[in-house]
């Protein structure tokens, strides 16, 4: 193996490196993560591997493969948050891997290097490793399947499609029927715009309906054979079609809501993304189309940019014109973004484009201003949260030491200097920002609320949250909680007669006093830490400012 592969593979440890660091130290996260906890635990309780679960009742609207991954990790290692997190841990370190390999079958071993170096250090990417499966997983399977479809089609190998078609399976067991439209998409618009529609022959369809069909299929037969053929109709056309076109409770987000999450959660990449579009729709358009390969740049070939163009515009396409909108659901598309900005990188090295893009510069300049602005606001929040920690101040002196190699880049001339700053810093406030999760801990209230609820509430009382969203209570306390909205509701439930405990935010419990709706003890009152607004960010001095979650009990 040559010295450039053992260094690749050195920098590629490095940055993943602080995705194990107090793997299962935090309490759950309830966004998504307790979901695909708990459900696994209550399977393994039951002994019922066939149906997913939650809150004691079956949940019929997900898919199983994130399941059975889960209670596969508590098999082996026993119920735990890191046992469940050890499976998001593999399946980001596998998507970054193989979009290290995916660039090195599009492109050269440098560009494939950068590409999972900025996926890696991504925040978003950091994010999913800590708290949701899903959507990681799905992020895998689609990945493989791109790899294996293109590389069998590239090389003519069915092994190469077998793999790609078993992903896709796999991602229809983990995310429905998205595990084959996201894949589906982008070659179809890959070979539409190369003008290659007739080798659609190549791809082995029948091989593919047979693979798909043999690993997604069982499990829905036997779904189907429990709860009849309603079942069917229910998951994908209510979760699928009727989801896409109408959205789901909440709040209906407009078109452009992406531009701004992509912004903001593909960070610092997200400002290099642009130009990095641009970049790559001119080196398309000038090349003609049976042209493979670059006198520069002898390994970057039009294919491969336009494969990722298709991927990315149409799944940023795709998800934009739905009307159930998720921050999570860029989340596929971002292996294609990363390959796309480590091609600018790439090159800006080059003759091709030159050194002196005023788009480069232009975006340093941006960046840097948002790097000082971000490095200022963290210390504000470290000062009022973590006072006594030195290590809390560590990320604002990354972010801040990062503009100064920014600069030096841009007056350099060298935008891979950008590249290597921008890595080494984002790698850096990825530990330092692990090495706090311990002290954010006495700042989520879920897991010792639970813990007082275990030692105080009888087989007969009745345990929930009211205006407020906590599914891991449920894990903690090891029993079915009730979910209320509404004032009216609580009341009834005060009437039942019998004891109960409710989480709810301290400024609810008041408002309840204030209204009389019976009498309500306060046990416990903890500060919450999220969520926290931005503008909330800019009154806080100290952690009494933050609000505070409360148990309280009727009797």
């Amino acid at each position: 193996m040559g010295s450039d592969a053992w260094r690749a593979r050195l920098l590629l440890l490095m940055v993943l490196l602080p995705y194990t660091l107090h793997v299962g130290t935090p309490s759950l996260w309830d966004a998504n993560e307790a979901f695909y906890v708990e459900g696994p635990r209550e399977m393994r309780e039951t002994g019922n591997w066939l149906t997913p679960r939650f809150n004691f009742t079956e949940k019929l609207n997900k898919p199983i493969l994130p399941y059975w991954l889960v209670l596969l990790s508590f098999h082996i290692f026993g119920v735990s948050e890191w046992a469940e997190r050890v499976v998001i841990l593999a399946c980001v370190i596998g998507a970054v891997l193989v979009t290290y390999q995916l660039g090195l079958l599009l492109f050269d071993r440098w560009i494939a290097l950068w590409g999972a170096l900025i996926l890696a250090t991504s925040p978003k990417v950091m994010l999913v490793a800590r708290r949701s499966l899903i959507d990681a997983l799905l992020t895998l399977t689609i990945l493989v399947a791109i790899f294996g479809l293109i590389s069998g089609w590239r090389h003519r190998q069915r092994a190469h499609f077998a793999l790609g078609y078993a992903a896709v399976g796999a991602g229809v067991l983990t995310k429905g029927l998205l595990g084959g439209v996201l894949p589906a998409g982008a070659i179809a618009f890959f070979l539409l715009f190369t003008r290659r529609l007739r080798t659609l022959a190549r791809f082995h369809l029948g091989l593919g309906a047979l693979v798909i069909v043999g690993i997604a299929a069982p499990w829905f037969a036997l779904m189907t054979w429990r709860y009849g053929w309603g079942y069917l109709s229910s998951f994908f056309i209510g979760e699928h079609v009727s989801r896409y076109l109408h959205g789901t409770y909440g709040a209906r987000r407009p078109i452009w809501y992406y531009l701004p999450t992509l912004l903001g959660e593909f960070a610092p990449w997200s400002f290099f993304l642009p130009l990095a579009l641009a970049i790559a729709w001119k080196r398309i358009r000038s090349e003609p189309l049976d042209r493979e390969k670059d006198q520069e740049l002898p390994a970057l070939t039009r294919d491969g940019l336009v494969l990722l163009l298709s991927w990315f515009l149409f799944g940023f396409g795709f998800f934009s014109l739905s009307a159930a909108k998720q921050n999570e659901y860029l989340l596929p598309l971002y292996p294609a973004a990363a390959l796309l900005v480590a091609h600018l990188f790439a090159a800006l090295e080059s003759r091709t484009e030159g050194r002196r893009c005023g788009g480069v510069l232009l975006t340093i300049g941006l960046l840097s201003a948002a790097l000082l602005a971000a490095a200022r606001l963290w210390i504000h929040v470290a000062r009022a949260l973590f006072p006594e920690s030195g290590l809390a101040h560590l990320p604002a002196l990354v972010l801040g030491g990062t503009v100064l190699g920014l600069l030096w880049s841009a007056w350099s001339r060298r935008p891979s200097r950008a590249l290597s700053a921008l890595v080494v810093a984002m790698a850096s406030v990825h530990a330092s920002l692990a090495g706090l999760l311990p002290e954010i801990e006495r700042y989520r209230p879920i897991r010792p609320l639970a813990e007082r609820i275990r030692q105080e509430a009888g087989p007969e009382d009745l345990v929930g949250y009211y205006r407020y969203t906590a599914p891991s209570l449920c894990y903690y306390t090891r029993r079915r909680i009730f979910e209320i909205f509404t004032p009216d509701d609580l009341h009834a439930l005060l009437r039942s007669g019998k004891r109960i405990f409710c989480v709810m935010w301290e400024r609810d419990v008041r408002a309840l006093t204030s209204q009389q709706e019976g009498t309500l003890k306060i046990l416990e009152c903890r500060p919450s830490l999220f969520p926290l607004r931005m503008r909330d960010v800019q009154h806080l001095r100290h952690p009494d400012g933050l609000e505070r979650v409360c148990l309280v009990t009727n009797r």
